[in-house]
């Protein structure tokens, strides 16, 4: 009962210290989006109607179509959901061996623990990549953008980064 109630404990201390971290993520990411009003009403409009909604319905040459265009091409496109993103230092090639390693089981009390250790974003990160994709479907694509390269000394925030400043 104690050993329990102690591990309760770290876990629910875990993940309530991430949200200092993932505040002031979030605070720069707001910074960084004001310096451009067009790509700030593009990536909220996303996190609101979603990614898919965005790209039917955003005027064509817009600044809002070129943003889900370039995210809706990419597998890791839909990470721009998660607020904070934009900032996030995590390793993108250290996401995607996650991601590679999952299994088609379902993640069962056993498999929690292990997912949390890897932080709170990675958890959340995983969340919305598997609501977007099935998993053997993001499995095909995250193999596919390490092939090709693409996360190699990249982080989170500067491949989603790269994506949306091809539109300015």
């Amino acid at each position: 009962m104690k050993k329990s109630l102690f591990l309760s404990s770290i876990l629910l201390l875990q993940v309530t210290g991430c949200d200092v971290f993932e505040s002031s993520k979030k605070q720069i990411e707001e910074q960084y989006l004001s310096q451009n009003s067009e790509l700030k009403e593009a990536v909220e409009a996303i996190r609101e109607q979603g990614l898919a909604a965005v790209s039917a319905t955003a005027e064509k040459g817009s600044v809002a179509a070129c943003v889900a265009k370039q995210l809706d091409g990419d597998p890791m496109g839909a990470l721009i959901e998660v607020e904070g993103a934009l900032q996030d230092s995590g390793d993108l090639s250290k996401l995607a061996e996650t991601i590679g390693g999952l299994s088609n089981q379902e993640i069962s009390l056993e498999n929690i623990p292990q997912l949390l250790q890897q932080g709170a974003d990675t958890v959340n990160y995983l969340r919305t990549l598997l609501g977007e994709y099935d998993l053997s479907e993001l499995q095909d694509k995250v193999s596919q953008l390490l092939q090709d390269g693409q996360s190699q000394s990249q982080d989170i925030g500067e491949h989603l980064r790269g994506l949306v400043e091809q539109c300015q």
